[in-house]
């Protein structure tokens, strides 16, 4: 431990050189850094590594960077900074990176790093970051909880879409993401009781405002539709995501008007919209089966008709 540690200080050894050097730090003042920094790097060698050990260092390294800035200033130094900021910024980049590896399913380590990115104008580095949260957390529901990681989440996709525009799994995640938030907060008004209405009849409350909570998820599914025209495969992947989310009927139903007219003579479509209601067969009543596939034969029954193959 003690070896790996030493070369790891070793390898400081010029950035604080070049402080020195500079009159940025006196000597004393680089002294104490490299014990501080021997003190995390210890830290960061045992076997069970926290959240807090890494987190620690950082927010020490940012405090450096920001007391470099306030003696730049002060003294009107601009020279050294490849050697000096460059590298401490470089190190709370692998720190962090250690970290994400570490803990990749904590969303809000991945949102510090991306602003760390911004902060120090690294626009490269900011894309590269979107790109690999975008593909480990693309399914997660953790991009969606709270209003902080809701906006990440909009942000990380938006990103990746403007990156790579000709991406259906980017508008398929965009899609399924703000059905999941709009069920959300219907589940949290549910609960606190809020109506969109008080003047109106309480079931009449209810369909508003999933209309209305909806409603970012109907934009996502429309640009979706237009980005990929003649596509009925696209378009049925979005109508699956979108039968996963009971409060999200009303839009089941706009969905199977517009493939219907759409793809009006495209059997895998109205395969797909008879299947669609025999989804969760297992968890129905008796009653309930027996709808279902009623339901399922009336659009057989109608396809058959239209389409005569």
């Amino acid at each position: 431990m003690a070896e790996y540690v030493h070369q790891t200080l070793e390898e400081m050894i010029p950035e604080l050189e070049e402080m020195n050097k500079l009159g940025l730090f006196s000597v004393k003042e680089t002294k104490i850094i490299l014990k501080n920094r021997e003190n995390h790097e210890y830290k960061l060698r045992q076997l069970t590594k926290t959240k807090a050990m890494f987190l620690n260092y950082i927010d020490y390294e940012k405090k450096v960077l920001e007391l470099l800035k306030i003696r730049r200033k002060k003294l009107g130094l601009d020279s050294k900074k490849r050697d000096i900021e460059k590298s401490i910024a470089d190190r709370i980049h692998k720190l962090y990176r250690l970290m994400i590896t570490r803990f990749p399913e904590d969303v809000s380590l991945w949102e510090q790093h991306i602003q760390l990115s911004k902060d120090l104008k690294e626009k490269a580095y900011v894309t590269r970051l979107y790109n690999q949260v975008l593909k480990i957390h693309s399914h997660s529901q953790e991009l969606t909880r709270g209003n902080a990681n809701s906006e990440l989440a909009r942000e990380i996709l938006l990103k990746g879409q403007r990156v790579n525009p000709e991406s259906q799994v980017i508008i398929l995640e965009m899609y399924r993401m703000e059905l999941e938030l709009a069920k959300q907060i219907l589940k949290r008004k549910a609960v606190l009781g809020i109506a969109t209405s008080e003047a109106q009849p309480q079931a009449s409350n209810a369909e508003e405002d999933k209309v209305t909570e909806l409603k970012l998820a109907e934009i996502v599914y429309r640009q979706g539709v237009e980005l990929f025209p003649d596509n009925p495969e696209f378009h049925l992947k979005l109508f699956n995501i979108c039968c996963f989310f009971k409060e999200a009927e009303t839009q089941q139903k706009l969905i199977m008007a517009d493939l219907k007219r759409l793809y009006p003579d495209t059997p895998i479509v109205w395969n797909a919209l008879a299947l669609s209601n025999l989804q969760k067969f297992k968890k129905l009543s008796p009653v309930q089966r027996k709808d279902a596939i009623a339901k399922c034969l009336d659009i057989y029954s109608e396809a058959v008709e239209r389409v005569p193959t």
